[in-house]
């Protein structure tokens, strides 16, 4: 199929889904309608940039961010691709905020216009459908062609993106993408981004265990255990967490309010989650009351930590996304909501950190009120 015949495909399926909602659109790929259906709930189709961050902020980030030092190798190499091919390259953290760009004079207005530089937010809940946002959830090599992208305004680009995962702990530390206009579509695009994304994964520092158990909840969930990836189910994860949250540990009937609410769920079920948990951890999960038995470090602890202690500049680079955002769990909800409110605020500038501490407080339940508290000294 000619290009611009596929272009054309494209469009008409994109403006057949928009008004009659029709999700398994012929000719789109599942992924890629399935990524329609989610944007249409949160992405105004015809909005043409999306939102920038501040770029103090996220220079902070990139200088930060592990594939900064690590990239170096490759970036020389990247601009004469991007040069040579009239590209957009960028690299992205694990939330989708673009750290670092380099664009062709092809490139440079096109880019600027919908904020796809440093800064710009390309999360699918921020941007809709594009290649960033859609390798962020996959986890996979992703091309966005033509109208797949959700947003009218990048109809006429052609996006390549490839997951930055650490070979060592399995973690999607970011994204690397190549992007140009339709016309200059090649399946090689893909397949450089990809092989690029696997180098400077190799090049990144190894892990060192900060603890025999680490938890990342804030963005994508992952946990490592004796220094190596595990690969949990949602509710272990929730499980975890709940039980990081209580380091003094809760009674069955506790963790099970704190986990289920009001759903019909017996406590026999949530006994053999635990048991299943307690199995893949060697043991660590110690019952009456239920609490981990091991080293534990937990980057929203230290978050909440280092927004009590002021230090804002590391609670910004370990706010890499909400707590948990897949969890149901009414005190992993109220705990998210909470973290929430206090990074919306602009904390380099805030003057008055009890006021704000003080609403936060008032948004959340009464147990978290209490344990926010309890954690600033654990």
């Amino acid at each position: 199929m000619l290009l611009r015949q596929r272009k054309e495909l494209v469009e008409s399926q994109w403006d057949r889904f928009l008004h009659k909602k029709a999700v398994n659109a012929p000719g789109i790929p599942q992924r890629i309608s399935a990524s329609w259906s989610r944007s249409q709930t949160f992405v105004p189709t015809q909005t043409s940039s999306v939102r920038l961050e501040d770029p103090h902020e996220t220079e902070f980030r990139w200088h930060e961010s592990p594939i900064h030092d690590c990239a170096q190798r490759e970036l020389a190499k990247l601009m004469d691709i991007v040069s040579e091919g009239e590209l957009v390259a960028a690299i992205s953290d694990a939330t989708g905020r673009l750290l670092w760009t380099y664009a062709s004079q092809h490139m440079q207005d096109r880019a600027g216009d919908v904020n796809f530089i440093a800064g710009g937010q390309w999360g699918e809940q921020s941007a809709g459908t594009n290649a960033v946002g859609l390798c962020l959830i996959t986890h996979e090599p992703v091309t966005v062609f033509s109208a797949e992208h959700f947003r009218s305004a990048l109809h006429d680009w052609v996006c390549y993106a490839a997951p930055i995962i650490h070979p060592q702990t399995g973690a999607l530390i970011g994204t690397l993408d190549l992007s140009s206009t339709w016309e200059r579509h090649t399946p090689l695009g893909q397949a450089a981004i990809e092989q690029m994304a696997k180098s400077i994964a190799q090049n990144l520092p190894d892990h060192q265990p900060q603890a025999e158990l680490e938890l990342y909840m804030l963005g994508q969930p992952r946990v490592i255990y004796k220094g190596a990836a595990m690969h949990l189910s949602l509710r272990h994860y929730e499980i975890l967490c709940l039980l990081a949250l209580n380091p003094r540990g809760l009674s069955l009937d506790a963790l099970h309010a704190a986990l289920y609410g009001d759903e019909p769920v017996t406590k026999s079920t949530l006994k053999s989650e635990i048991s299943t948990l307690r199995s893949l951890l060697g043991g660590s999960i110690a019952s009456r009351p239920y609490r981990l038995d091991l080293g534990c470090r937990a980057d929203f602890v230290d978050l909440w930590s280092a927004i009590n202690a002021k230090r804002f500049n590391l609670a910004f680079s370990l706010y890499q996304g909400s707590l948990l955002t897949s969890s149901n769990s009414p005190e992993v909800e109220q705990w998210r909501h909470c973290i929430d409110a206090i990074m919306s605020k602009s904390l380099n500038n805030c003057d008055d950190f009890g006021t704000m501490l003080k609403q936060c407080h008032l948004d959340a339940g009464e147990l978290v009120r209490e344990r926010l508290l309890e954690l600033a000294d654990y």
